[in-house]
Parts: C-alpha cells; sequence; structure tokens
C-alpha cells in the first residue's frame, strides 16, 4: 500500500456535532426524559414550522401534535422499558395545521455512568411518497378494474365469437339440407305423380293396384323427410296467419297428456294478454310437439314439464345469448323439464341435424333441427339453457304481429273440376314436365311445356297471350324464376302465375314478386293439390 493510500482524514475541530445535525436532510431532536426537547436541528423546524429556539423546553407532543399521543405516547412507554423503536410511522400537525405522515424512530441517551437522561428521534417526512403510493394504489385498481372490463369483454368476445361460428355453420348445413331436399323433391315428385296417375288407371282390386299403392305411401313418408330437412334449411312451406300461442300449446299440452307416461307433472303458466304473432299453426305445433317429446324422454323415471309464455321487448344489446337477436317486442315461449339435461360441450351440436344421443333405431335426429328451422323460418330465436341440477330450458322468442287474431273455419273439399284453359308449364326435369303435362291433360286442360325461362318467355310469345296460366319453377338454368316472372309479367301485368317450387323462400312472400303471384304450391305435390289449385286460380277474377 503507498503512502497516499495511508492518509486518514482529520476532522476539523471547529465542526460541532450539532452543526452536523443541523446539515442532516432528516429531522432531530433530543428530549429529557420527561419527553422536554432539548435540541431541535433545522430539518425538525422545517417539518413542523418551529424554530429550534422555539422549540426548546416545549414537550413533545406539543410540537408534533400526533394523535398518538393524546392518550399514552407509545414511543414514550417503549423508551421507558429501555426499548429502541423504529420507523413507527404516525400522522402529525404542523403549525400551520397541515397534516403529513412520518416514520419516526427513537433511542435512549445514557450519561458516561450509562444511565438513561432522555432520548433521541430522528423523524422523516413520507407523505411525498404515501402521496405517490397513494396514486399507484389508484392506478393499481383502476387496472385491476381495467383487467376485469378485459377479461369480461375478452369473455364476450369468445361467447360471441362460439355464438357467430355456430350461426354460420347452421346456415352451410341448412344450405346443403335445403340443397339436397330440393332435389330429391324433384325426384319423390315424378314418383309420388307417376304412382297416383296409376292407381288412376288401375282397378283398385288388381295387385298392380296396390304395388301403385304402396310405392305412393313411401313416397309421401319421404316426402316428409324432405319437409323436415326443408324446415331446418329454413325452406319448408310457411303458410302465415294470424296465431295465439296459448292456444296452439294448450292443444299440444292436451295430445301430450294422452302420449306421456304419467310419472310426468305437465303445468303451464300462459299470460292472459299474449301478443298473437304470424306464423304457420301446424308448424308451431309441430315445434311444442318436437321439445315436449324431447323433454319426455329426457324424464324416463318422471319429473316436471312446464310450459310459460309471457310478453318481452327485447333490445339491440338483449341478454337471451343469441348475437342476432333484433330489437322488438316478441312472444316468448319457455319449455322447462327437469330432467338429466344436457352435457354443456355437446349443446352447440343439438340442432345439428342427424344428431342424437338416443340409442340407435330410437331417434332421426332431425327434431331439434326441425325446431331450429321453424324458429328462425319465423324470424324468431331460440335459446338453450341446461344443466345436470337444473334440467333443459328451451326459449323461444317470435316477433309480435299487430294484426287482430282471425276466425278460421273448415273447408269442405269436393272433388277438383278439369277445365279448358290452356297452360304454359315451365319446369327444368323433365320428368316433372312430362308429369304436370299428363295430369293437367287429363283434366282438359290444354298444356304448353318449356325446360326454362328463356323457352317460356318464347312460348308465350308465339301464342299471342293466349295463356291462361303459367306454372312457374323457380330454381332453373338460364334464366331463372324471379326473372322469367319480371318477363312475363311485362308482357302482360294481368297474367296469372302459379309459383311451384320446394322451397317456402321462393313462394309469394319473395319481395322480387312484388305481390303479382296467384299462387304456391309445393313439391312434391299430389295429383289433388296441384289441380284443386289450378282451378282455384283459373276461377279466380282479377
Amino acid at each position: 500500500m503507498n503512502s497516499e493510500s495511508k492518509k486518514t482524514i482529520k476532522w476539523s475541530s471547529e465542526i460541532s456535532p450539532y452543526e452536523i445535525l443541523h446539515s442532516l436532510p432528516d429531522a432531530v431532536f433530543t428530549t429529557d426524559r420527561q419527553m422536554r426537547i432539548n435540541y431541535f436541528n433545522l430539518a425538525a423546524g422545517n417539518i413542523t414550522g418551529f424554530s429550534p429556539q422555539e422549540a426548546l423546553g416545549m414537550y413533545c407532543k406539543d410540537i408534533l401534535k400526533s394523535d398518538t399521543c393524546e392518550i399514552e405516547c407509545p414511543i414514550k412507554k417503549a423508551l421507558d422499558s429501555n426499548q429502541n423503536i423504529f420507523n413507527i410511522e404516525t400522522v402529525i400537525t404542523t403549525d400551520t395545521g397541515e397534516q403529513i405522515t412520518i416514520l419516526i424512530s427513537a433511542s435512549l441517551l445514557s450519561d458516561s455512568s450509562g444511565e438513561v437522561v432522555g432520548y433521541m428521534h430522528v423523524f422523516r417526512d413520507i407523505s411525498p411518497i404515501k402521496a405517490i403510493m397513494s396514486d399507484l394504489e389508484i392506478s393499481r385498481n383502476n387496472l385491476a378494474e381495467k383487467n376485469i372490463e378485459l377479461a369480461n369483454t375478452l369473455k364476450e368476445l369468445k361467447s360471441t365469437q362460439k355464438q357467430l361460428l355456430h350461426a354460420q355453420k347452421m346456415e352451410s348445413m341448412g344450405t346443403l339440407a335445403g340443397g339436397i331436399a330440393h332435389d330429391f323433391n324433384n325426384l319423390l315428385s315424378g314418383i309420388l305423380g307417376y304412382a297416383s296417375l296409376l292407381k288412376i288407371k288401375i282397378e283398385p282390386d288388381c295387385t298392380t293396384y296396390k304395388y301403385a299403392d304402396t310405392i305412393e305411401q313411401s313416397a309421401v313418408k319421404a316426402s316428409r323427410l324432405t319437409q323436415q330437412l326443408l324446415a331446418f334449411s329454413r325452406g319448408g312451406k310457411y303458410q302465415s296467419q294470424v296465431v295465439n300461442i296459448n292456444k296452439a300449446i294448450e292443444e299440444t299440452l292436451h295430445l301430450l297428456e294422452r302420449t306421456i307416461d304419467k310419472k310426468i307433472q305437465i303445468e303451464q303458466s300462459l299470460a292472459s294478454d299474449l301478443w298473437t304473432v304470424e306464423a304457420d299453426p301446424s308448424q308451431i305445433e309441430q315445434v311444442l310437439m318436437n321439445l315436449g317429446i324431447n323433454a319426455r324422454d329426457a324424464m324416463p323415471t318422471g319429473g316436471k314439464l312446464t310450459v310459460t309464455t309471457e310478453n318481452v321487448h327485447l333490445s339491440g344489446n338483449s341478454n337471451i345469448g343469441y348475437i342476432e337477436a333484433t330489437e322488438g317486442n316478441y312472444v316468448k315461449i319457455s319449455i322447462s323439464d327437469t330432467g338429466k339435461g344436457i352435457p354443456e360441450e355437446i349443446q352447440s351440436k343439438i340442432f345439428d341435424p342427424f344428431f342424437s344421443t338416443k340409442e340407435k333405431g330410437k331417434g332421426t335426429g332431425l327434431g331439434l333441427a326441425v325446431v331450429y328451422g321453424i324458429v328462425k323460418n319465423h324470424g324468431g330465436h331460440i335459446n338453450v339453457k341446461s344443466s345436470p341440477a337444473d334440467g333443459t330450458t328451451f326459449e323461444i322468442f317470435i316477433p309480435m304481429s299487430d294484426k287482430a287474431e282471425e276466425m278460421t273455419g273448415v273447408v269442405m273439399e269436393s272433388k277438383v273440376p278439369g277445365g279448358r284453359e290452356t297452360i304454359l308449364l315451365v319446369d327444368d326435369e323433365e320428368v316433372l314436365r312430362n308429369l304436370g303435362h299428363e295430369i293437367l291433360t287429363n283434366k282438359g286442360y290444354t298444356v304448353f311445356l318449356a325446360s326454362n325461362g328463356l323457352e317460356a318467355i318464347q312460348w308465350y310469345e308465339k301464342q299471342e297471350g293466349n295463356i291462361d296460366l303459367v306454372i312457374l319453377d323457380m330454381i332453373m338454368p338460364k334464366m331463372d324464376g324471379v326473372e322469367t316472372y319480371k318477363h312475363l309479367k311485362a308482357m302482360n301485368s294481368s297474367l296469372k302465375i302459379l309459383i311451384s317450387s320446394g322451397y317456402s323462400h321462393d313462394s309469394p312472400s319473395h319481395t322480387d314478386f312484388q305481390n303479382g303471384i296467384e299462387g304456391f304450391v309445393q313439391k312434391p305435390y299430389k295429383i289433388d293439390a296441384l289441380t284443386k289449385k289450378v282451378r282455384e286460380i283459373l276461377d279466380k277474377e282479377h
């Protein structure tokens, strides 16, 4: 070690310990054992507002004005027990009335003989730190609230995304199911129609008649399957009228009471002032029946089936759990059971066509798919709530109608007469064209055939307006039904047009038709259904 490093620092004898204490940024003061101040540095004066000269001889409690000194000073109590204290936080009041937070430590002062003669106190103003910490705490709390809001938003986004994906999936499946059902309907129309024609041509006691009847009945059953698929795809036939949902429920429950086990208790709570809706009564009853049967199957050992109705208003941000819910007035139908519930992992699949949890051979997997399609077809929404402990509740929302309920009577059918009018039948399916020609010519009509819209227009031009009725298919190559309709109406605005299709959205409610269509017949059609509709339209006066 060199000589430079051996140098030691010598304190100047001119600097007193008190001057050193005065230079400290922390407040320092000493007291006797009665807590009277006998030294007070400049920092203590700056904090309390008392000068060192003013503080001398004053009691500590009069200088600090701390709440902790009102009854018994904990610092003095500790010091009297010969204990030093460290970092006690307390609030003092300055001479200006300002309250500040300090951190105080205190230790014993002893004379040369070791006797305690007083105490030394050191404290620091931590109010700025406390303020920063308070701001940080507020920021932390705000951040925590924001995190909670963000978590809730993310949860809502995930729920919305899940619903959107489900809606897109259902839309895609509906399109696929509708397309399959439409093509299948065309095939069934030929099978059903020609089977019916065979029955007309054959004597009932002939063996071949029985074969034709079997074919016809099988085609009818197959057509019911396509109607279920079309209902799921929102393409099923939709005969709208003003309906009182309560009446439909009462009729359906009356039927269910006779078909389900007596161990299942059926209860209903129907709003007396329930709004009416515009719906197809048979489809609404099918929805109620399908859900009732599902509830029955969920309670094999018995339980309770409850059906309620009420008027509700849904806002744009309604909490029914359906992202497509639009604001407006709705009739709400709740169908609840006390069964085993639907596991959460399959709740998103229950409306899928052909999805079933029942044993093989005990369900087609179309029950809830049909319910979903019918509700959507009526502009409504359906929501399911289920848990193993509480059973299952289906909530259905159907838009309110401002129309009064219509009184309906029974219409007696009679044998359908034929006629001598001229009909233009437009369909891209050769089998259906030939079938229609056979059916209508047998009734005495003159029939021209066209395989697409362009041919239909050419035929109409050739006949110079002598066509009494056009039977028009919707889905065709080259020119579809809507465009064909527009061209024909432009040529003759009073021309009578009957739409024939497997889709209800091609029915007279289609906005492109502007209420200019006389009627609609859905495929596959029976002979009587087609000839009756044709006769009704031809007999109608414009």
